[in-house]
C-alpha cells in the first residue's frame, strides 16, 4: 500500500489559473489574467491545461455531488432517507424524480459539462504549437490521448443524462453565437465510442498503471465497454453489434492481466479511496474522482462522499458529519439474503451508526431499511481537521469487478452461455463469498444473474438506474417492484424511511429515464429544443 499518486495535489492550483471557464472561488475569469494564444508554449503548460480538464471531474456538480449522487443514486436499491414533499429544491429535485427544467442544479451540472468539453477544446487547439523536445514527442500524444478521451467522457455523460445534446468539437468563445442542435442519440454515441477508441493506443499504458488518477489504456477500454453496453441497449438499441464490441474490450483489460480483485478484505479499496491509499497489487479501482484536502486544512474540493451518501455519524461526534441521505431497500437486502454469507451486505448496508460520543450504535435485528450506505464511511478518513460536510474520501468512476460483470453481460448477449461469461461472474461471486455459477446454466438464468450481481456489487456507484435503463425496465422496477417492496412488513413505517421512497415511487415516468434540457441552456441555444422524453410534442 502507497501513498496515491495524485494528480491534483501537483497541479491543482496551476489548473486553476489556466482552465478557461470561470472557478466558484475565483471572482474573476482565467480569460482576465491569462490568453490561450500565449499561454501554451511547453511540456509543463500543458500538463497545467490536462490538469484543468481533469478538474471537471472532481466539481461538486459532477462526480462531487450532483451527477454521481443526485441525478443517478435513487433507484431500486438505494433510496432516499428523507421526508417527501413534492419540494423539487428541498428534496434535491432529480433525487425524487420530482425535477423540472428549471432546476437549478441541472443547469449547473450542464454547465460545467460543457466547460470541461471547452477547456478540453482549447488544449486541443493550442498544444501543437508548444515545444517539446524531440524525446518526449509522445508526451504530447499522451496529453492529447487523455484530453480527447476526458471530451468524449463528458460528452457520454451528457448523452446518458439528457438523452440527446449537442456535440462540441470547436471551441466556443462567445456562445450567443454558438448555437447548436442537438445530435441524435445513436448518432451521438458512435462518436463517443469512435473517439474513444482513437485513443486508445495514445494514452499511457505504463506509467501509470499504479494510478487511478490518470486516465490510461485499460481505463479507455474500460468505459468503452460500459459506453458500447448503453449504445446496445435501450434507447438506441444497437443490439449485437455493440455487445461485441462490449465483450471485445472488457476481455482486453481481463487479457492485460494489471487489474485483480482485492482479496481476503472486503472493506480494503474502500477504506483506502476514504484515506488517500491505493494498492498496486491488486489495482482493483481502477479511475477514480479523486478529492483532495478538506478545505480546513487549506485544499479546496468539493466532495461530498461520506457525507451526503455513506453511513450515519452523528455531526457532534467530532470526526465528521454524516447525513446519510441515501440507504439500502429491502430489494437490496434480499439480494444478499438470496447467497447467505454474502460478505458485502454489512459493507453496503452498514449495521451500525456512529452516536454522538463517537461509539458504534448497532441497528436492531429489524431495522433493514434504516442501513444507510455503508461503502462511504467518515470514520476511514485519515485527514484532520475533518470538515464537517466536504471530504476527501474518492470516488469509483471504474472497477475491476464492474469490468468482469460488464464482460460476463456482454459474452453471454453476443455468444450465449460461455466459459468466460461464468467464469467473469464467478470471479466476483467468490470474492464475495458465495457459491459459484454452474457452467449448465441457462441463459436467461445467467442474465438474471449478471443483473443481480451487479446490483449486489455496485449499488451506490451510480451505475444502477443507468442499467436499469439500458435494460428497458426502470420505469417497472420503480414504479412496480420498489413499491410492492415498501408495502413489505419489513419495511419501517418511520416517516425517513418510508416518505422519500414512496414519494420517489409516485412520482417515477418514463420522462424521468432523462434529465430534461435546462430552461436556461434552451433560453440562449436557440437551434437546440428540449428532449424528446420532455417534450411531448416532438
Amino acid at each position: 500500500m502507497k501513498k496515491m499518486n495524485n494528480l491534483f495535489k501537483k497541479i491543482c492550483l496551476w489548473s486553476l489559473v489556466v482552465t478557461m471557464a470561470s472557478c466558484d472561488f475565483l471572482d474573476t475569469k482565467p480569460y482576465d489574467f491569462v490568453a490561450p494564444e500565449t499561454f501554451y508554449q511547453n511540456e509543463k503548460d500543458c500538463t497545467m491545461a490536462l490538469a484543468g480538464v481533469y478538474y471537471t471531474l472532481v466539481k461538486g456538480t459532477v462526480y462531487g455531488n450532483n451527477y454521481s449522487l443526485m441525478f443517478s443514486n435513487t433507484d431500486d436499491l438505494s433510496y432516499f432517507a428523507r421526508e417527501f414533499d413534492g419540494n423539487p429544491v428541498k428534496n434535491h429535485g432529480a433525487v425524487c424524480n420530482t425535477h423540472d427544467a428549471a432546476n437549478a442544479q441541472l443547469f449547473d451540472t450542464w454547465t460545467d459539462l460543457y466547460d470541461g468539453i471547452n477547456n478540453a477544446n482549447v488544449l486541443l487547439d493550442n498544444i501543437d504549437k508548444a515545444e517539446f523536445p524531440e524525446d518526449k514527442e509522445y508526451i504530447r500524444q499522451r496529453i492529447k490521448g487523455e484530453t480527447k478521451f476526458l471530451r468524449a467522457y463528458y460528452h457520454f455523460l451528457l448523452v446518458q443524462g439528457w438523452y440527446e445534446v449537442p456535440i462540441r468539437t470547436e471551441t466556443v468563445t462567445d456562445i450567443a453565437t454558438s448555437s447548436k442542435a442537438a445530435t441524435p442519440h445513436a448518432e451521438a454515441l458512435d462518436w463517443i465510442i469512435q473517439e474513444m477508441e482513437d485513443c486508445i493506443d495514445m494514452v499511457d499504458d505504463k506509467e501509470y498503471d499504479k494510478s487511478p488518477s490518470h486516465v490510461k489504456k485499460t481505463i479507455v477500454e474500460g468505459i468503452l465497454a460500459r459506453v458500447c453496453l448503453w449504445r446496445a441497449g435501450y434507447p438506441s438499441e444497437g443490439g449485437q453489434p455493440f455487445y461485441e464490441k462490449a465483450a471485445k474490450y472488457a476481455k482486453a483489460v481481463y487479457d492485460s492481466k494489471k487489474h485483480k480483485l482485492y482479496q481476503n478484505d472486503i472493506y480494503a479499496i474502500w477504506k483506502m479511496m476514504a484515506s488517500d491509499q491505493y494498492d498496486p497489487e491488486y489495482n482493483e479501482s481502477m479511475w477514480e474522482a479523486e478529492f483532495i484536502g478538506t478545505r480546513d486544512d487549506g485544499k479546496y474540493t468539493e466532495g461530498r462522499m461520506g457525507n451526503e451518501i455513506g453511513n450515519m455519524q452523528n455531526a457532534n461526534c467530532g470526526k465528521g458529519y454524516g447525513a446519510a441521505f441515501y440507504a439500502g431497500s429491502l430489494i437490496l437486502w434480499d439480494l444478499y439474503e438470496k447467497n447467505p454469507g454474502d460478505l458485502r451486505r454489512d459493507l453496503a448496508m452498514a449495521p451500525y451508526q456512529i452516536a454522538a460520543n463517537g461509539t458504534e450504535k448497532a441497528w436492531g435485528k429489524t431495522a433493514i431499511v434504516e442501513r444507510c450506505c455503508g461503502k462511504f464511511r467518515r470514520e476511514w478518513e485519515k485527514s484532520t481537521p475533518q470538515h464537517k460536510n466536504f471530504t476527501e474520501e474518492n470516488f469509483p468512476i471504474l472497477r475491476y469487478a464492474d469490468v468482469l460483470l460488464m464482460l460476463a453481460e456482454a459474452e453471454l448477449e453476443s455468444k450465449g452461455v460461455t466459459t468466460l461469461a461464468v467464469s467473469a461472474i464467478n470471479e466476483v461471486r467468490t470474492r464475495a463469498g458465495i457459491g459459484k455459477l454452474p457452467e449448465t446454466i441457462s441463459a436467461d438464468a445467467l442474465r438474471q444473474e449478471i443483473r443481480d450481481e451487479r446490483g449486489r456489487e455496485l449499488c451506490f456507484e451510480a451505475l444502477r438506474k443507468y442499467d436499469l435503463i439500458r435494460w428497458g425496465i426502470y420505469v417497472e422496477t420503480i414504479s412496480k417492484n420498489l413499491a410492492n417492496a415498501i408495502e413489505d412488513a419489513r419495511w419501517s413505517n418511520k416517516k425517513a424511511n418510508r416518505s422519500g421512497a414512496e414519494g420517489f415511487t409516485r412520482s417515477t415516468q418514463d420522462k424521468h429515464q432523462f434529465l430534461p434540457i435546462p430552461n436556461k441552456e434552451l433560453s440562449v441555444n436557440t437551434k437546440l429544443e428540449q428532449n424528446s422524453y420532455w417534450n411531448p410534442k416532438k
